[in-house]
């Protein structure tokens, strides 16, 4: 949607409110161990009793969300109650459905290069398509509108930003590595092969990487749209709020809308002497995040027992209270383009918690690189920036300005 943002920024003043035709997306994720499977799960229990069809997934490796529900989940929707489905991603059947011949053709081109057969199959799978393959079921299941809501329970943060990320640079990658036309290539290729000993992609091989190339296309629209958003979950503790602090950023920085924060874990006044000193702690933390996070936040207290099944109902309504789970809770824009008084365009990209002397911006023919840290994004610019040069980049109360001339 990067493009298409660019090129036509009046439409995406338009589209910052969700559509009701379409399906509802909503991300959970947090650090390790703060709790998110269980409250994706609470969510989507909650919004399936509100009427609404929900299906909600797991992209994590490590699967818990059956253990969540305590019914045991496949990798195709399973019904769990009624308007509920769940399904944990099977990654190497997904790789078998979605890659299976493009990679036979790799393994085929790096053996051709003298590689190690071993080596050649790690090498026909591009970093990030175990993640890719699990956003392509959203993307199938968004297309067909079976359902009113999509939750994804991701992996842990810095897995959920190596997912997020996926598209951008599936993108990347098959743009350097797939750079050939096809009617090119249909035309040389009985010359050219016996020539040059190197096998050359087949037809079927061709038409599967561009069905690909334009459902990573509709993926990344589908991510940075109004319709989906990100919940981070936290709880109140030094480390897990540096560490969603830095996902938040990212998750701006990458165009991601972040609609609120879930706080879990956080003890009760009563909770007793023993935990006298935790509370004083906890309430100092539960400031520090409402003061820093511009978004919409969310309580859960922590419980005396585990809560899975049909336990799962009650967090929800201690969440939520009255509200839909579903509903929008903050309509930010993390990524908006203006134009300037002298004809020059301003790409506006929010970057909060980040330092200035953290920021990169660099551009390189239709690309604009821009790295945060550890953290790199590539956006592909249309003719009407491409062919303008960044002449200055900005960097004030959170957020980065840059001016093409």
């Amino acid at each position: 949607m990067i493009k298409n943002l660019l090129k036509k920024e009046n439409e995406y003043v338009q589209e910052d409110i969700p559509r009701s035709d379409l399906p509802r997306i909503i991300l959970f994720t947090g650090k390790g161990g703060v709790g998110k499977t269980t409250i994706a799960a609470a969510t989507a229990i909650k919004i399936s009793e509100l009427g609404k069809k929900t299906l909600i997934i797991s992209t994590d490796p490590a699967h818990s969300l059956s253990d969540s529900f305590d019914v045991e989940l496949m990798a195709t929707p399973t019904k769990i109650k009624q308007k509920l489905y769940g399904m944990e991603v099977n990654v190497e059947y997904e790789l078998e459905r979605h890659w299976e011949t493009i990679k036979d053709y790799l393994t085929l081109f790096f053996k051709s290069q003298g590689i190690d057969d071993v080596v050649a199959e790690e090498l026909a799978i591009f970093p990030g398509f175990d993640e890719l393959a699990s956003l392509l079921h959203l993307l199938e299941f968004y297309q067909k509108r079976e359902y009113d809501l999509i939750i994804l329970d991701c992996a842990p943060t810095g897995e959920t930003l190596r997912l997020l990320s996926v598209p951008e640079i599936a993108r990347w990658y098959m743009n350097r590595f797939f750079g050939i036309e096809k009617r090119l290539l249909k035309i040389v290729k009985p010359i050219a092969e016996p020539l040059i000993d190197l096998p050359l992609p087949s037809e079927e091989v061709l038409d599967k990487i561009q069905d690909l190339y334009s459902r990573i296309g509709l993926l990344k629209e589908i991510l940075e749209s109004p319709q989906t958003t990100v919940r981070l979950v936290m709880n109140p503790e030094k480390m897990v709020i540096k560490e969603s602090e830095r996902a938040f950023t990212y998750l701006n920085l990458f165009g991601y809308r972040v609609d609120c924060i879930i706080i879990n874990k956080v003890l009760p006044a009563d909770a007793g002497e023993y935990f006298k000193k935790w509370i004083e702690i906890q309430r100092e933390y539960l400031k520090d995040i409402d003061d820093r996070f511009p978004v919409p936040k969310f309580m859960l207290t922590f419980k005396s027992e585990e809560v899975v099944g049909e336990k799962l109902a009650s967090i929800a309504n201690e969440i939520y209270g009255d509200k839909d789970p579903s509903e929008v809770f903050t309509i930010s824009k993390p990524m908006r383009i203006e134009k300037d008084e002298d004809g020059g365009l301003i790409l506006l990209l929010r970057a909060p918690f980040v330092n200035k002397s953290q920021l990169k911006v660099l551009k390189r023919g239709e690309e604009l690189i821009i790295i945060a840290g550890q953290w790199k994004r590539i956006l592909y610019l249309p003719q009407s920036l491409a062919m303008r040069d960044p002449v200055s980049a900005k960097f004030m109360s959170g957020e980065l300005k840059i001016k093409f001339r």
